[in-house]
């Protein structure tokens, strides 16, 4: 299973506290206590929950500058890094982050877009996936082009898609005009559409705008020990996606922290009322989701996405405890290499978290004081970045 960067079938979400895991028409999963983790605030060490960090400076070359990274679509394929920039490509990275080669370009040929969406890889075939409008493309992790199909979709830049190991791309469709008919679609090699996943959750959008925001720490689509995941835009069921059905995963249970209807976009952003929305709006969350063996890692924002400039919080859930637990100053404390803070941006393999830094950003930080590892020390203005990988424990 691979992957790139919505499920109203709505069951309710249930308001109970039990943590323990429930089981719904035979099928097991799990309630997360979200509500009462807001509550249950603590400063938690790295040391706590990872067993090793590392810093990787991306090499920086006239063919491999990095600008707009696209920081929740990075992706690990066999060691290869894969740094994606929005609407610009994909570049791979050695896991030392000596520069390898561009992953497709812009253009109208083969293995070329006109359109750059977002990347997907997968292991098993060694394969790193580019998706463009209408269209996924095949690259081998030192940049050449193997193969590529169509996809069925509306071409949106903010669809998102895995490609499964039978070759079947799973792709999401924002219900970007409250009237699009399917949320998730299966489709082979050929472009067929194999299953049409209905959406339920229809509405009107005054003045005729798209309402959808995305942050970008957004991930509708990922994937999960060769399972699919998807996470609707306003559900707060997670479901497994097979070739015929959604099975509910998880349920958040938001409690008072769930948007009200009347708070929804489409319903209050475009009125009179805007203003006093959007502040109201600040009292619901959002959460993403970075699932790992013992930690579902969740950085969320409030439902103003308005508010650009608003830091994102962090919280975690322990399968072991089954407990959530807020993390003070939405971040944890670095103990184990310097002391720069640590929030995820992304899951890029099975318990290794990812968090993208600007070099700019860096040297702002250690002019303050912050101790950063010696291989940052000689940072410079123009650099590329710097991926800062989180190895959690099991």
């Amino acid at each position: 299973l691979s992957l790139c960067m919505m499920a109203c079938i709505c069951i309710a979400s249930c308001t109970s506290k039990q943590q323990q895991e429930t089981v719904v028409n035979n099928l097991p999963y799990t309630i997360i206590p979200f509500e009462k983790g807001v509550e249950n605030e603590k400063q938690v060490k790295l040391s706590e929950i990872a067993e090793k960090i590392t810093f990787i400076p991306m090499e920086t070359t006239d063919a491999s500058l990095l600008t707009k990274v696209r920081a929740n679509n990075i992706i690990s394929v066999n060691g290869t890094i894969v740094i994606p920039c929005f609407y610009l490509g994909a570049w791979a990275f050695d896991e030392n982050g000596k520069f390898i080669a561009p992953i497709s370009r812009k253009g109208q040929g083969p293995g070329e877009f006109t359109r750059f969406i977002c990347v997907a890889g997968n292991s098993d075939k060694d394969l790193i996936y580019v998706k463009s409008s209408y269209k996924m493309m095949a690259f081998r992790p030192d940049g050449t082009f193997v193969n590529e199909y169509k996809i069925p979709g509306i071409g949106l830049p903010w669809e998102s898609s895995i490609v499964m190991q039978d070759s079947i791309t799973l792709s999401v469709i924002l219900n970007t005009t409250g009237q699009i008919p399917h949320r998730l679609i299966l489709s082979n090699t050929q472009g067929d559409t194999l299953k049409a996943f209905p959406q339920y959750d229809h509405f009107e959008i005054p003045r005729g705008m798209n309402y959808i925001y995305i942050n970008n720490k957004e991930n509708y689509l990922y994937e999960y020990k060769d399972e699919a995941v998807y996470h609707d835009y306003y559900c707060d069921t997670l479901y497994t996606v097979t070739r015929d059905s959604l099975l509910p995963r998880y349920l958040l249970d938001m409690g008072k922290y769930k948007l009200p209807k009347d708070l929804r976009l489409e319903a209050a952003f475009y009125t009179d009322d805007a203003e006093q929305a959007k502040k109201k709006a600040l009292n619901y969350y959002r959460p993403i989701f970075l699932e790992n063996d013992r930690y579902i890692v969740m950085p969320y924002t409030t439902w103003n996405l308005f508010e650009r400039d608003l830091p994102a919080e962090l919280m975690y859930y322990d399968r072991q405890t089954k407990e959530c637990i807020k993390v003070k100053d939405g971040a944890f404390v670095n103990d184990m290499m310097g002391d720069l803070p640590f929030c995820p941006d992304a899951r890029i393999a099975e318990n290794v978290l990812a968090e993208w830094w600007e070099a700019t950003d860096l040297m702002e930080l250690a002019e303050e004081g912050v101790k950063l590892p010696e291989n940052l020390k000689n940072l410079k203005e123009d650099d590329n970045g710097v991926l800062v990988l989180v190895h959690l424990k099991k």
